[in-house]
């Protein structure tokens, strides 16, 4: 009889230490991403300090924009037989500028181009000295832009752009951005000149109440995935809220059955004129598991969740971000 009493006994200790192996299992997991997260954000964060200063020094070129203006070397700048105004870059050492052939006032876009030159030896700084930042820009309500470092922009621009009507000036205007404070520009995009798929963090620059720009720090996502994933042999993926791969590492993206990829690297993919957003898009995939596990993280906010693709069981453990609304998953076996 005795031993029948210890026998539910065992059971529950041996049920009460696997539980808490699993609890001591997820807590590793957590702490992982925590960690990751934090380092993440120790470099992100101070580029928001770096951008509002800049914002402040940019502000001030408008003050003093007349003198500013005569101080410039005009045959810096050049102007096609359509009209169009473009930087020479002969030595490629300031910003590629160009005023677009949409400039409602050209003279006037002209003055502030040459008003604006001594942005580019803060842009130069902020490149230096802050190497996850790989371009820095000023683009113009007078639809102007200014980009450093220098890039070749009589192949990679149209000349009729309209700079105010990308995501990268339009969500630092008044009505989206009333405190005019930094903002990330959380969906990732295409960059126009070519260097994939871009991170910013924009922010307007005022002058007597009037938004005269706004200025933006690009952050490549091979440079997010160098600086912060590739270190960890982790099967480590980053979604937006709406559920859209921004980076991953390829084990992460091959658990869950996202489209074939070239060479095996994420990164090629996202350079490839080919890719779709909507094809890693987890709310979208054909696998009914990833769209649980998706809706289980962005909508119900649970931070666990296992499930099973092509035979193999996965536990996943998320944590939002702090400063953006990604959230970083951990795909365990």
């Amino acid at each position: 009889m005795k031993y029948l009493f210890f026998t539910p006994i065992l059971v529950l200790l041996i049920s009460s230490a696997c539980q808490s192996d699993r609890k001591m299992e997820s807590e590793d997991h957590f702490l992982l991403l925590d960690t990751l997260i934090h380092k993440a954000e120790a470099d992100l964060l101070p580029l928001e300090e770096d951008i509002s200063q800049l914002a402040v020094f940019s502000s001030g070129l408008f003050e003093k924009s007349d003198s500013l203006a005569a101080l410039v070397n005009a045959d810096k700048f050049q102007t096609d037989g359509n009209g169009f105004f473009y930087s020479r870059n002969n030595e490629g050492e300031g910003s590629t500028v160009f005023i677009s052939l949409l400039a409602e006032n050209k003279n006037r876009s002209v003055r502030e181009v040459f008003a604006t030159e001594l942005m580019d030896e803060e842009f130069r700084k902020i490149t230096e000295n802050r190497p996850m930042v790989s371009q820095v820009y000023f683009n113009s309500s007078s639809n102007f832009s200014r980009l450093y470092p220098p890039y070749d922009l009589l192949n990679s621009i149209e000349p009729d752009i309209d700079i105010t009507a990308f995501n990268f000036f339009y969500l630092a205007d008044e009505d989206r951005n009333p405190n005019r404070e930094s903002v990330w520009v959380e969906e990732v995009y295409i960059d126009p000149v070519g260097r994939g798929w871009i991170l910013s963090l924009i922010h307007p620059v005022y002058h007597k109440n009037e938004l005269k720009g706004v200025l933006g720090f690009d952050i490549t996502l091979s440079d997010l995935m160098d600086s912060f994933l590739d270190k960890y042999d982790k099967k480590l993926m980053l979604i937006d809220n709406q559920g859209t791969v921004v980076a991953g590492k390829a084990a992460a993206i091959e658990a869950l059955s996202l489209p074939p990829l070239k060479n095996h690297a994420y990164i090629q993919t996202i350079h490839s004129d080919s890719f779709r957003r909507e094809d890693f898009n987890l709310f979208k995939s054909k696998s009914k598991e990833v769209r649980r596990m998706a809706s289980k993280f962005l909508l119900e906010k649970e931070s666990i969740h296992s499930f099973e693709m092509a035979g193999r069981r996965f536990m996943t453990y998320c944590r939002k971000m702090n400063i953006m609304d990604w959230y970083l998953l951990d795909i365990h076996d």
